[in-house]
């Protein structure tokens, strides 16, 4: 995900914020519908067989806009459950029992949901374009019901989205849909939000309104919809030149976003542990000290003339004076000083020298063949601006 873009996009939803929550757009009603959505949907699913369709009815009619489009799919299970109320029932009941942390469970679940429902259009409505389901209203559903840990997926809106912020992992489409990429992404987009501080405030600000009414979106998921919406809705995207990847290229361009990552920190943790080596080098050299005495396992007892530069001057006794690397005598064991004492932290960095070293020159210069996986052309990728052969969707 590129923070950048995010940034902007955020900085664009800010500055629209008076515009999209004053009459006529009013979009607070959002945090509205999902403060009543809960009870309503409970009562529902607690009443008699008799009772239930128009108590999901009411249900229906709270949401106004945020589930039911053209094709009705919330109308739709009212009418199934004018006809088979304990299936309906059963449906919510599983669907809102989910709330693991594994998403590929809770995807199971809605696919299932999913298909309970065409089968039901299939039964009753064989020749009707209406009361079709889809991840869009089921999802739906959730979100209402849970925000907290639940995302609403809007497949046009939230493409886009992921598009101009340069997620490019492809969540694929329809039966095909890969939940578990499309939740990373909103993941994401939260760890953004809440380190958004003006963000957060502006947000705060339509408690204004009527806070008692209001969702209070403890985890900001009805807030990240709501910028997902309101970006295609109000065209938050204006100014931003956004590149909508062909299918081939987006594993290609999540690829190439990971190794840079990888190499990235890979190069961060080299530097850091060098770092961390010269601290302790420069601290070990201060501490021996000329005219202290020695022990070696080969060569006996000495006294340091001298130290520079990493090395050590000792006049030995019965050997004669020889010079040694201090790093790799003290990391053998091969040399004890008199009056310095390294802990194991210590000892590990000396004996990890040449591979701290070697770390650092890997991750600034990588071997050819990582690079190729970052410069792979082979789907159409565009060398010059590292962007695949693709359409601009807004050019402001």
């Amino acid at each position: 995900m590129n923070l950048q873009r995010f940034q902007e996009l955020t900085d664009h939803y800010i500055d629209s914020f008076e515009l999209t929550n004053s009459k006529p757009h009013t979009e607070y009603y959002k945090w509205e519908i999902a403060k009543k959505f809960r009870p309503a949907m409970d009562e529902a699913l607690e009443a008699s067989d008799e009772e239930l369709p128009q108590k999901l009815n009411n249900v229906k009619k709270l949401t106004a806009n945020v589930i039911d489009s053209y094709t009705q799919p919330f109308n739709g299970l009212v009418n199934f459950a004018k006809k088979e109320p304990v299936t309906i029932r059963n449906m919510f009941k599983e669907l809102f029992a989910i709330n693991e942390a594994d998403i590929k469970k809770k995807e199971k679940t809605i696919f299932s949901f999913l298909d309970k429902s065409l089968s039901l259009r299939e039964k009753y409505y064989p020749d009707s374009y209406l009361y079709r389901d889809d991840l869009h209203s089921i999802t739906g559903y959730m979100f209402l019901y849970d925000p907290d840990h639940n995302y609403m997926y809007k497949a046009s809106h939230c493409r886009i989205f992921a598009d101009c912020i340069e997620f490019y992992d492809d969540w694929g489409s329809g039966s095909d849909t890969k939940l578990d990429i499309f939740s990373r992404m909103c993941d994401e987009c939260i760890e953004a939000i809440n380190n958004t501080q003006a963000l957060l405030r502006t947000a705060e600000s339509r408690y204004e309104i009527d806070r008692e009414g209001m969702h209070p979106d403890t985890k900001k998921h009805i807030l990240l919809f709501d910028m997902i919406y309101c970006c295609s809705t109000y065209n938050l995207f204006k100014g931003i030149h956004i590149v909508t990847p062909k299918s081939k290229d987006r594993q290609l361009m999540q690829e190439r976003k990971e190794k840079a990552l990888e190499l990235k920190q890979n190069l961060d943790e080299a530097r850091q542990k060098a770092i961390e080596l010269e601290t302790f080098e420069s601290v070990l050299s201060e501490a021996i000290i000329v005219g202290e005495n020695v022990n070696h396992k080969t060569f006996g007892k000495g006294k340091i003339s001298s130290v520079n530069e990493g090395k050590i001057i000792i006049d030995f006794e019965n050997a004669g004076t020889k010079e040694l690397g201090i790093n790799l005598s003290l990391a053998n064991k091969l040399l004890t000083i008199e009056n310095l004492n390294l802990t194991d932290n210590q000892m590990a960095l000396l004996k990890e020298e040449s591979k701290i070293r070697s770390a650092i020159t890997y991750a600034e210069k990588p071997p050819r063949h990582t690079w190729n996986i970052l410069i792979k052309n082979k789907t159409g990728v565009s060398k010059q601006n590292d962007r695949p052969g693709s359409t601009p969707i807004f050019h402001g």
